[in-house]
């Protein structure tokens, strides 16, 4: 890059091109973060030096840059400061249009989910159930999909304090059913349930996770049983993306080999 171009770029533009990039490969010399930042090495010098003194970056013992601990405090900061309430519905409304069926976000409560967001799709759905309208874990892929979500130690306590009531003949009533269902649930990717909370319904299910790795919450694409169902392949991955994005925001920040469901 000419020295004309990089004064166009501004300063500001190639120190977050820096820190964007340490941020993805955890290490780099300046040649390499002259290259990310698309500048050349004597400007990517004079900044990481800048970022240094501010302790936004951190010299290694070989000379090359990692991130510094103010970065890591604005890190921090921001993760602590999001709410999944806050950062899910811009996504959830992409999954609407992506999916065009109704897409809802649900937490715990007591043995329940609670829905605290539900943007509808244009297509008709069997039940509109309303903002705080309660949920089974066991019969509801926002359920299934939080269950899949928790530690294996965790989810095996609450699977036995759980009442598997029976909402249509489809209902998994047993602990080993539906244990059976959540290890399909985690080969596939996603949690899926059919007509299981009710007959004329389908829908499919990921879960959320915060910066902690701890589930805080799930989401779940629902419509009629005869639309979704066949899509469920389309849907589910659909679902999950959306899901793993909203965790992104959250701080999640998993290793690469992890799978977004937790084994059962």
């Amino acid at each position: 890059m000419s020295e004309q171009d990089e004064g166009r770029k501004g300063a500001l533009d190639r120190g977050l091109s820096i820190l964007n990039h340490l941020a993805d490969a955890r290490e780099a010399s300046t040649a390499e973060l002259a290259a990310a930042a698309d500048i050349s090495r004597s400007a990517a010098y004079r900044i990481v030096e800048k970022l240094s003194t501010y302790d936004f970056l951190h010299a290694t013992s070989d000379g090359r840059w990692r991130l510094g601990p103010a970065a890591a405090r604005l890190a921090m900061a921001a993760v602590h400061s999001a709410d999944v309430a806050d950062v899910a519905p811009e996504l959830l409304r992409v999954l609407v249009q992506q999916t065009r069926e109704t897409v809802s976000l649900g937490v715990l409560s007591g043995d329940e989910m609670v829905f605290i967001y539900r943007e509808r799709g244009p297509q008709s759905v069997s039940v509109n159930a309303e903002l705080g309208a309660r949920r089974p874990l066991h019969a509801t892929s926002v359920g299934k999909a939080y269950l899949c979500g928790l530690d294996p130690r965790e989810r095996t306590d609450l699977l036995r304090a759980l009442a598997l009531t029976p909402f249509t003949p489809q209902t998994l009533t047993t602990t080993s059913a539906l244990e059976a269902d959540l290890a399909k649930a985690h080969s596939r990717g996603w949690t899926e349930e059919h007509g299981e909370f009710d007959l004329a319904s389908a829908c499919c299910g990921a879960p959320i996770f915060d910066h902690t790795g701890r589930v805080v919450a799930a989401i779940s694409v629902a419509g009629l049983k005869d639309r979704v169902e066949p899509a469920m392949n389309r849907l589910g991955p659909l679902a999950v993306a959306t899901a793993d994005a909203i965790s992104r925001r959250l701080g999640y920040n998993p290793a690469p080999t992890n799978v977004h469901l937790r084994p059962t």
